[in-house]
């Protein structure tokens, strides 16, 4: 279980998604004592939303999109991904390649010149 989890989508651009997803991590539980109930299942959302951001980014592989999950501390919340995003957005995305978990990538990485 996370703590703070967010789902980020970048391109060459800037930042694209800011996605609180703890929220639905128990949502496959649920789910199963909804069946239990004999209650109807309903859909994880985080499924559509990642879905759409992965769709997104394989159809314009042109933006080098980049697509992480990180689990965070409890005070960096939302507002505060968007202010670090918009004060240091390199040192951001450097952040979270290291620490966080890395769902797509189409990040085109310089060549090393060896002489």
């Amino acid at each position: 279980m996370t703590t703070n989890a967010y789902l980020f989508s970048w391109d060459c651009e800037g930042i694209e998604a800011i996605i609180p997803i703890t929220q639905y991590e128990r949502w496959d539980a649920e789910n199963t004592w909804r069946l239990v109930k004999g209650e109807e299942a309903l859909r994880n959302p985080i499924d559509s939303i990642l879905q759409s951001l992965l769709l997104r980014a394989r159809f314009n592989p042109q933006r080098s999109y980049e697509i992480y999950t990180v689990d965070c501390s409890v005070e960096m919340d939302e507002e505060f991904w968007h202010r670090q995003w918009e004060e240091n957005p390199q040192f951001t995305a450097e952040l979270i390649r290291e620490r966080g978990h890395k769902l797509y990538s189409d990040r085109t990485e310089r060549k090393k010149v060896i002489t």
